[in-house]
């Protein structure tokens, strides 16, 4: 069996709920579906976290995806995927959210072949019952109070906030927030510190704030420097007791394994796409494990990447104390349950959620059907499907 078609999809989904951080929103994403064809009629789906307007933009992804499936995936056997994603490491150094697509399409492709889920293929079924942390977006400290309530009201667990670069509004944020759910549930803050913005936070601010929001039983702080800014992670550690959490400062493998080395961070966010799907984020996972430290997974695409990231959430064994972040899907279709989603481009979402809770999800591969009617419906004006073909 050789692969010998591979195409490319851009499709534009609006988000039902504007994706609002510290620095900026999402209202659209700006998504590329890939699909891997075999010369048997078998095929594999991949789809990632969506591509902005400026830096790595949609059409310069597909492009380079275009030279991936020419130059590497076509006349190969599908089933060689370390073989296949090592040469891809190779060939195009760093560009996670292009190899997460790739990625994805390949393990769902090896799962249908091998006719078993893609949990099976890493390790088999750990965890039948997921607990998981709502992630709650920069807005009025009031409406994030409601959006907070009505999410643990669902069944989810624990709460991670933005709060935005404003001290003093950080505060009230958290305040009204913790006032509305009460004393038992966790609640996280993401500061997003980002150079050049009003969120931008040193050490010596980013510390202040924090012992002001732990006067409401902090769970921990995301991002509390900025992306470069080991230093300031470092200095911030040694002087309070919450723990910190790595987000953009732990983009990669590589950089995971810096933060780790320098003792910079307690807690990893473990966002799939961005890492490079499950083969780098199996690696960035083991490498936190092997330092007793903690992480949250996370996923931001479509349904595509849902099921990826449930796959990949139920086959590893992992400390309760930090939750994962794999209800994200909400943000574009709405509710708070899986079930009442009919909009997405698979047929059926997989890795249900109910009552707050992330379930197995089914097989083979990612156990995901393409809903063509849909994928026509999403399609991105402007922007034509790429075939690559043997």
């Amino acid at each position: 069996m050789k692969i010998n078609r591979v195409e490319i999809i851009p499709v534009d989904i609006p988000y039902k709920t504007p994706f609002r951080v510290s620095y900026g929103g999402v209202t659209s994403g700006s998504y590329v579906i890939l699909r891997i064809l075999t010369d048997e009629g078998i095929d594999g789906v991949g789809s990632s976290i969506g591509f902005p307007k400026i830096g790595l933009n949609r059409e310069s992804a597909m492009a380079q995806m275009k030279s991936v499936a020419s130059g590497l995936l076509l006349g190969q056997d599908p089933l060689n995927t370390e073989g296949i994603l090592s040469r891809l490491d190779v060939m195009l150094p760093g560009s996670w959210r292009i190899k997460a697509h790739i990625d994805y399409a390949l393990y769902d492709l090896k799962g249908k072949i091998l006719n078993v889920p893609v949990y099976q293929l890493l390790g088999g079924l750990c965890r039948e019952k997921i607990p998981l942390e709502w992630i709650v977006m920069m807005d009025d400290p009031e409406v994030q109070a409601e959006i907070a309530v009505k999410y643990l009201a669902a069944g989810f667990h624990s709460i991670k906030m933005h709060v935005g670069g404003d001290p003093k509004l950080a505060v009230k944020r958290l305040k009204t927030v913790r006032e509305a759910v009460g004393s038992d549930i966790p609640i996280a803050v993401d500061m997003a510190s980002v150079a050049g913005t009003p969120s931008h936070c040193n050490a010596h601010d980013a510390l202040r704030v924090i012992e002001e929001l732990d006067k409401y039983d902090l769970h921990y702080a995301e991002q509390p420097v900025t992306t470069h800014d080991i230093d300031g992670f470092k200095a911030i550690k040694r002087r309070t007791n919450v723990p910190l959490a790595a987000d953009a400062s732990a983009d990669s493998v590589g950089e995971a394994y810096n933060m780790i080395k320098e003792e910079a961070a307690d807690i990893f966010h473990a966002l799939m796409g961005r890492i490079g799907g499950i083969r780098k984020t199996l690696n960035y996972t083991n490498l936190v494990d092997a330092a007793n430290l903690d992480y949250a997974i996370c996923v931001l695409g479509n349904g595509i990447e849902h099921a990826a990231g449930a796959h990949f959430a139920v086959s590893r064994a992992k400390r309760g104390k930090i939750l994962d972040e794999l209800g994200l899907i909400f943000y574009l279709y709405g509710g708070t349950e899986t079930k009442g989603i009919t909009a997405d481009v698979t047929r059926e979402i997989n890795g249900k959620i109910e009552k707050g809770y992330l379930y197995p999800p089914k097989g083979p591969g990612l156990g995901i059907e393409l809903d063509e009617e849909m994928v026509k419906r999403y399609a991105a004006p402007g922007i034509n499907k790429i075939v690559v073909e043997k």
